[in-house]
């Protein structure tokens, strides 16, 4: 079934935050692979090809903007990115679009809103 709408990668160190999101999107009809940590993430993100990947900043074993980095220097950055994140800085914020990082959401967050930020990712990539 999640195949016709896409392929989501979602990136937490935090469980309970990867089965919300995750439960969310699979009910909204995408396919959902899960990472804990950066060295996760990257390893996925290379060999899965998700159409988004929705990454938290804060993490074990390479946080978000190291991920979001070898990610592009690999020639993975046509992947869109969605900061889902509790880190507000100016710093953080700047650093992420300038690593191409298509959208920026802070913790807490309203599901809609992250669901909306996928939809329209996915509607831009088709």
């Amino acid at each position: 079934m999640g195949k016709e709408r896409g392929r989501i990668l979602v990136v937490d160190d935090e469980p309970e935050i990867v089965k919300t999101v995750g439960l969310r999107l699979k009910a909204s009809g995408y396919e959902v692979l899960t990472a804990g940590d950066g060295i996760q993430a990257t390893s996925i993100a290379m060999h899965d090809h998700p159409d988004v990947i929705i990454l938290d900043i804060g993490m074990p074993a390479g946080d978000g903007h190291l991920v979001a980095k070898r990610l592009r220097d690999s020639g993975k950055s046509m992947i869109p990115i969605i900061f889902l994140t509790a880190h507000t800085s100016k710093e953080d914020y700047e650093k992420a679009f300038e690593e191409g990082v298509a959208k920026y959401i802070t913790k807490p967050f309203r599901p809609e809103e992250l669901l909306a930020a996928v939809e329209e990712l996915m509607e831009r990539c088709a």
